[in-house]
């Protein structure tokens, strides 16, 4: 079994070293400063996985983990992401406080990115769950069906392993928090016992799996945008919500995406009535699909942080350089990569429009009402953002 051991780790280490080539493949048409975000984008997926796979494994014993920074598959910068494993041949019981978040997500799902499309047994929102008193929840999740006094919510669910998706989603980043939950295995197979050999090799070879096709996977699924020709256009994006669930998205949600191209003295015009929904953002990403700097620029907007027209349109410029006025995104010097919006709960998923000019000419492509930012004004909303940032993301 030493040798075993010895092998696994082996794999592991050569796996991680050989997976990062991709990242130098001239096909990519990166420059070395966005290798070298590549480079730790690698680091931060295999720092996930060990935390996903050899830290939080016991289905026995799950918790509620997350990781700061969780930069994966485009994630949401209003998200707080938290996953804990489950094996369904058992009950477990989700409790605890929601009323002070936006939208509270929960998926029952595989993890296969890369290898094999998602499956989702269960995909539910806050909307729908049901308040036992206090903005409290008490959700249950079983193999065998509701005794008819659970008071809650009882999901009786397919007996596989899987993993719990818990998102948090976060509006008005001052005044809202992070949920108060607590998860449990009802009824555990055993007791709690150390790390065995056996066990050590199998949780080895699958994060050496993981490292080896999930960042890349999602690289390869942005790019696909940029390879289709879907580039600073929503124009191939129908007017009617999609099925995202194949890919770990959740139902409650429209998504529409792009890939945006954007020079130096460039700006992007993104144009949209927003429909009726419980909340929405828009978001930028670089080529490994994972969100800009959110902590220290507005590289993203969202329904409390944005500001709408007189005439009921959005308009949101997206530009290397501060234009100087509220709705600006920051690409941060990024020149490519994902752009994305969400509608959670929309009664309608419109597609917005956008237009890409010289930086010079956006001012006469907003509204005349459009009111401007100084820098004074800027450096301060940019610091707000970044302490409320920080407090849904205590280490």
């Amino acid at each position: 079994m030493d040798n075993d051991l010895r092998a696994s780790w082996n794999r592991l280490c050569d796996t991680l070293k050989e997976s990062a080539d991709y990242i130098f493949d001239p096909a990519l048409g990166v420059d070395a400063s966005e290798q070298a975000e590549g480079l730790r984008h690698q680091l931060r997926m295999f720092s996930w996985a060990t935390d996903r796979i050899l830290e939080n494994s016991d289905a026995d014993r799950p918790e509620l983990g997350w990781v700061y920074p969780f930069k994966v598959g485009q994630d949401n910068p209003d998200a707080l992401y938290q996953s804990a494993p489950v094996d369904l041949r058992r009950t477990y019981r989700l409790t605890g406080r929601i009323d002070t978040l936006r939208y509270l997500g929960l998926s029952l799902m595989d993890f296969r990115f890369g290898r094999g499309s998602i499956t989702q047994l269960l995909d539910v929102g806050s909307p729908d769950l049901t308040d036992v008193g206090g903005g409290r929840i008490d959700v249950v999740f079983s193999p065998d069906p509701d005794p008819g006094d659970h008071v809650g919510d009882w999901f009786q669910v397919e007996p596989i392993e899987c993993r719990l998706l818990v998102r948090q989603f976060f509006s008005d980043w001052a005044a809202e928090s992070h949920a108060e939950l607590y998860f449990e295995c009802l009824n555990p197979a055993g007791p709690p016992r150390r790390l065995d050999p056996g066990r050590a090799c199998e949780l080895l070879g699958e994060a050496a799996r993981e490292v080896d096709k999930v960042p890349e996977y999602w690289t390869r699924f942005a790019l696909g945008q940029r390879d289709r020709g879907q580039i600073n256009s929503f124009d191939h994006i129908p007017a009617r919500r999609g099925d995202e669930t194949s890919l770990g998205g959740s139902e409650k949600q429209a998504y529409g995406q792009c890939w945006y191209e954007v020079g130096p003295d460039e700006a992007l015009l993104f144009e949209v009535m927003p429909p009726s929904c419980r909340y929405w953002n828009i978001q930028v990403g670089d080529i490994w699909y994972q969100s800009l700097d959110f902590v220290n620029l507005p590289a993203t907007m969202n329904d409390s942080q944005a500001r709408i027209d007189p005439d009921g349109v959005l308009r949101v410029v997206i530009s290397h350089v501060d234009p100087g006025i509220w709705n600006w995104i920051a690409l941060g010097g990024c020149p490519q990569g994902a752009l994305t919006y969400r509608w959670n709960n929309a009664d309608t998923a419109p597609v917005p429009a956008l237009r890409l000019m010289p930086a010079s000419e956006i001012y006469g492509c907003l509204h005349p009402e459009t009111p401007r930012l100084g820098a004074d004004e800027r450096a301060a909303i940019t610091a707000e953002r970044r302490r409320h940032a920080l407090r849904r993301f205590t280490r």
